[in-house]
């Protein structure tokens, strides 16, 4: 099985910590992670998409965003497999509630360091 790779904003403290919480869910060890400021990242996602506002999964050889890459994410943990209903609220308001988030992160979470060192590999 080809793992899926989870892309987040490294100095992040709320994208540090969804990483973990991933991490601690993944008992199918399908997901691999990397920072959007990493070079595996400014070598292999096209330059429009490289955007510190969002999160991005690299799976089966597409890349998603925003509010669909979460929920493709959590669906595929166990006991999450509910959130995919959420996939029936139409994008532009999914987006909308995740641009808000992504907006105020800073404020409500703060910031820190990488996770991964800035000159990361994908890594587990």
């Amino acid at each position: 099985m080809e793992k899926s790779i989870i892309l987040f904003d490294g100095p992040c403290t709320l994208c540090n910590k969804s990483v973990a919480w991933i991490e601690r869910r993944d008992s199918k060890n399908q997901f691999l992670f990397g920072s959007l400021q990493g070079n595996w990242a400014k070598t292999h996602v096209p330059h429009h998409l490289l955007k510190e506002d969002t999160v991005l999964l690299f799976s089966r050889g597409q890349f998603y965003t925003r509010s669909t890459a979460a929920l493709i994410i959590l669906s595929s943990l166990p006991y999450w497999h509910w959130t995919l209903l959420f996939k029936a609220v139409p994008r532009f308001v999914r987006n909308g509630v995740y641009r808000s988030i992504a907006k105020n992160r800073e404020q409500w979470f703060g910031t820190g360091y990488c996770a991964l060192l800035p000159d990361d590999k994908i890594v587990k």
